[in-house]
């Protein structure tokens, strides 16, 4: 900080933990995403093998007909 700005930059305890919140919500919110994310494709999978065996069954009674 001093090389680019010419002035000094002290970390205070205050700022250090305001930092760590930080981190700690983002993390969270990323996390979350995720896992949101994670079973949107899940729920997307489910939704196409339901989709298959009902298109199997299906063929199966044409056949029949």
């Amino acid at each position: 900080m001093f090389g680019e700005f010419r002035r000094y930059y002290y970390v205070t305890p205050t700022s250090y933990l305001e930092l760590l919140a930080t981190f700690k919500r983002l993390h969270s919110d990323r996390s979350n995403m995720v896992f949101t994310q994670i079973k949107r494709y899940e729920n997307g999978l489910d939704k196409l093998k339901k989709t298959e065996e009902d298109v199997g069954l299906m063929q199966v009674k044409l056949e029949q007909l």
